[in-house]
C-alpha cells in the first residue's frame, strides 16, 4: 500500500509526464512510510512484487558514454501505463478482504501461495497442515489456470510457474549451496565470506559476485533476512548441489 500511494502521488505520474522514476526515489519515499524495514528490504520487496511478479515497474538504466563507466549510474523504473488500473484493483481486493468473513483453509493456503509462492512447515505449521489436508483440491484449482503446478515436499509447499525459464546461473547455483550451509542464522557481515568459501567448491575457478549471490538468495526465497541475520527456508531441501561444475550443478525451475 505504501508503494501504491507513493507512485500515484509522484509528479512523474501526472498526465503527460514521463512515467520514468528514479528507483532510489521510490525506495526512500516508501521507507519513510514503512520505517520498520530498511531500504534494502524495501527495494527487495518492491522488486519482487512490482518488477518480477506484477511487471508494473520496468527497469530502465540510461545509456552512458565510455568515459562515464566509472561513474555511478542511476537506476530508474519505467511505470507501466496499467499501474493505476492495477493499483485500484489491489485496493478493491484488500478492502473486500477486510470486510469479508474469515477465509476457509483452502483460501488461506491459496492466498499464501499467491503472495509468497511457498508455504513452510516450520514457519507456517497451520497453513502447511491445511495444504497437506487439501492438497488435491488446491492442486486442481491451480492447474485450471494451465500455468502453475503445486509441489508439496516434506517441509514445504511450492507453486511452480511453468512459464519461468530453467535457472543455471552461477549466482543461483552458488546461492543454493550457501543456503544449505545455513543451519542457523548467519550475521549479514559474515555472509560474503561464506559465499567466497563455498563458491570454489561449486564453480571451480570461475568467479561470481557475492552481491549477486545475496540477491539470488532473497529473490528465490532460499533465505530470509531478519534483524541482520540470514536464515534458511524450507525450499533449500528441494535442491541437491554436489558437483564442482556450474554447467552440471543445477537445472531447477524458479
Amino acid at each position: 500500500m505504501a508503494t501504491l500511494k507513493t507512485v500515484i502521488n509522484l509528479p512523474e505520474m501526472q498526465p503527460g509526464a514521463s512515467r520514468i522514476v528514479s528507483t532510489q526515489t521510490i525506495v526512500r519515499l516508501v521507507h519513510s512510510e514503512v520505517v520498520a524495514l530498511d531500504e534494502r528490504e524495501v527495494l527487495r520487496q518492491i522488486t519482487h512484487l512490482f518488477v518480477d511478479r506484477f511487471k508494473l515497474f520496468i527497469p530502465d538504466t540510461p545509456e552512458v558514454q565510455n568515459n562515464e563507466i566509472t561513474q555511478e549510474v542511476t537506476e530508474f523504473w519505467d511505470i507501466s501505463p496499467d499501474f493505476n488500473y492495477v493499483a485500484q484493483a489491489i485496493v478493491d481486493y484488500l478492502t473486500q478482504q477486510r470486510l469479508a468473513p474469515d477465509l476457509a483453509p483452502v483460501q488461506m493456503v491459496n492466498r499464501a501461495l499467491l503472495v509468497q509462492q511457498y508455504v513452510s512447515r516450520t514457519q507456517q505449521p497451520d497453513l502447511f497442515q491445511s495444504l497437506v489436508d487439501h492438497r488435491d483440491t488446491i492442486a486442481a484449482q491451480w492447474q485450471q489456470l494451465q500455468r502453475f503446478d503445486l509441489e508439496v515436499g516434506e517441509d514445504y509447499g511450492l507453486l511452480l510457474d511453468k512459464t519461468r525459464q530453467p535457472v543455471t546461473a552461477r549466482a543461483f547455483v552458488v546461492g543454493i549451496a550457501v543456503a544449505q550451509q545455513l543451519v542457523i542464522g548467519l550475521p549479514d557481515n559474515e555472509l560474503n565470506q561464506l559465499i567466497r568459501t563455498v563458491a570454489p567448491t561449486i564453480i571451480g575457478k570461475s568467479t561470481v559476485n557475492p552481491t549477486e549471490v545475496k540477491k539470488t538468495l532473497l529473490a528465490n526465497s532460499l533465505v530470509e533476512e531478519k534483524d541482520g541475520f540470514y536464515h534458511p527456508t524450507a525450499l533449500i531441501k528441494r535442491f541437491d548441489v554436489a558437483t564442482e561444475n556450474e554447467e552440471d550443478a543445477v537445472h531447477a525451475t524458479e
